[in-house]
């Protein structure tokens, strides 16, 4: 087969367009956390524990219900590529509904989560600190699900400059809020972990009302803006959301909490590893969503050609996305590797050793994975974009909880390796992930060329 290079160059490039500010904006959602991390961490240890502990616990809720959203972005971009301007109407109006209700069930189980944080047998002075943080983070749950419901909507019409702007805000926002909240500044201020929960709640709640000043100053979008007012499922609809949003939800969730499940098998440990945990994972959580963008663009350009039943395309799309997220996991990797020593004084003070060495040795467990985290989440998004999430949710949840984190505590706690086990547990748990969803492409996608052939 004779690949056209000049064709493959001008995917490269459409696909790097879209991916750029979608995984700007998605590093929103972990910037924040970050924030919250590293301010803390320079202040006080124990304040972070709490911050990490609460977010462990918190943050596997949020991507269970981003994935609802997640799914609407192939529907919008398959629509739009086959031009069927009303259905594009109707997926907006139960797609923002949809978010909205998802965002008040997923509150509903935060509230009574956060009255039994004690259960999760941290140490008992995190829990204490965290009890306010954790409430705040939890309210914001209900910005972040009708953000995400905008966001998804406008980036499945290829438009992703605009979430990526108001990210960027909002997250700047975050930034100088913490430093007014979190610090004493005599008059007001010194809140600690309480003023970075509420730095969080109103950034996100910018983000939203942002949004949807931009959708009511767009002549096109306030039309569709203004439909949310009228019926209020169109089940047909929400069939197909549901179809898509439900296994890439399951499976985030189940991706997530095996790192949440990580974090609290060092917590197990000691205090100083939890810290080190959340710091290393940090590093890895921005070169994760950079990826993780690289692969939703994957899935529009990918749902885009479908809709334009142009599917022999779809061999530019997945050369592009591989090429892209190999040189991304390349450079992430060597970061790790040769700035471990240095990198995690971005999060912690230097003056904690302990929790800088064992930050240090956890990178380089991080730089392993890179590889098999780029190239399974880029064909999870190539999956979606041709419509294949089941059997590839199986996967990710088999891989992570079969594999990964029975390894991981088998070696963290049954062998001298420690806590680093549990790092190499989720690294065989990565690559058996990409192995199969790389497998499981390129049979969907031969199955599709005997199709239309």
């Amino acid at each position: 087969m004779q690949l056209n290079f000049k064709l493959l160059k001008q995917e490269i490039k459409k696909t790097a367009y879209l991916a750029l500010p979608i995984s700007i904006g998605q590093l929103g959602h972990v910037l924040t956390g970050i924030a919250d991390y590293t301010m803390l961490g320079h202040t006080n240890p124990t304040e972070m524990a709490g911050a990490t502990f609460a977010t462990s616990v918190f943050f596997p809720f949020m991507i269970l219900g981003l994935g609802f959203a997640l799914g609407l972005t192939p529907l919008v971009a398959h629509t739009n590529g086959s031009r069927d301007s009303m259905k594009l109407l109707n997926l907006f109006r139960t797609g923002f509904k949809l978010n909205f209700l998802v965002g008040l069930i997923l509150f509903g189980f935060l509230l009574l989560i956060g009255a039994h944080l004690n259960d999760f047998n941290q140490p008992l002075e995190v829990v204490q600190v965290c009890q306010k943080y954790f409430l705040l983070i939890s309210i914001s749950i209900i910005p972040i699900m009708l953000f995400s419901a905008l966001k998804q909507f406008l980036e499945g019409l290829q438009n992703t400059i605009t979430p990526m702007v108001i990210s960027l805000i909002g997250n700047v926002l975050n930034i100088l809020l913490n430093y007014l909240l979190i610090f004493d500044h005599g008059s007001f201020g010194g809140l600690g972990i309480e003023g970075a929960g509420w730095a969080t709640l109103i950034a996100r709640s910018f983000m939203v009302i942002s949004f949807l000043g931009f959708y009511f100053w767009r002549i096109r979008l306030r039309s569709i803006l203004f439909s949310i007012f009228q019926d209020f499922f169109q089940f047909i609809h929400l069939r197909d959301i549901l179809n898509i949003g439900l296994p890439i939800s399951i499976y985030m969730f189940f991706e997530v909490t095996a790192f949440s499940a990580a974090t609290f098998m060092m917590g197990w440990i000691s205090e100083a590893h939890i810290a080190a945990h959340q710091a290393a994972l940090s590093l890895a959580s921005i070169s994760f969503v950079v990826l993780m963008g690289v692969g939703n663009s994957g899935s529009i350009r990918s749902a885009t050609y479908v809709g334009q039943r142009d599917v022999k395309k779809l061999k530019f799309v997945l050369l592009s996305v591989v090429i892209i997220a190999l040189i991304i996991s390349s450079l992430s990797a060597f970061s790790f590797l040769f700035f471990n020593t240095e990198l995690p004084s971005l999060f912690v003070d230097s003056k904690e050793i302990e929790i800088v060495f064992f930050t240090s040795n956890l990178l380089i467990y991080a730089a392993l994975f890179q590889f098999s985290d780029g190239l399974q989440v880029v064909f999870q998004g190539l999956l979606q974009g041709i419509g294949d999430v089941k059997v590839p949710s199986i996967i990710a949840v088999a891989s992570y909880w079969v594999v990964g984190i029975p390894l991981g505590y088998l070696l963290a706690f049954h062998t001298s390796i420690g806590y680093s086990g549990i790092w190499i547990g989720l690294s065989v748990g990565l690559t058996i992930s990409a192995i199969f969803q790389i497998i499981r492409y390129a049979y969907t996608f031969k199955k599709m060329l005997v199709v239309t052939s």
